[in-house]
């Protein structure tokens, strides 16, 4: 697999959980209408990077033993349990930088 085969793979993998946790953070926006939607955009770019390095330090640093648990699954479509798990581990850091007050 090549680099950029890597990275379409990951980001496909990734794709399904930050669309959830994307929804949650815009209903989080709804909630308080003080919030800027720049805030909420910067909000999502956190959690995507932050998820993303979750995710490939969970590829790099995992043990193989938890692989077959962990790794991608093709039924009924691709997807894999570390990208939720990643998203799921990103999700605090956007929601504090989309709640966090002005300096």
């Amino acid at each position: 697999m090549t680099g950029w085969e890597f990275v379409l793979v990951l980001a496909w993998l990734l794709l399904p959980p930050l669309l959830l946790a994307t929804g949650f953070l815009f209903l989080l926006h709804k909630r308080n209408p003080g919030r800027t939607v720049r805030r909420t955009i910067g909000a999502v770019a956190v959690l995507f990077l932050v998820s993303m390095c979750f995710a490939v330090g969970m590829i790099i640093l995992g043990p193989a033993s938890l692989n077959r648990y962990l790794g991608m699954r093709d039924e009924p479509f691709m997807w894999a349990p570390f990208a939720f798990i990643a998203t799921f581990l990103a999700l605090p850091f956007a929601v504090w930088w989309v709640s966090r007050r002005h300096s």
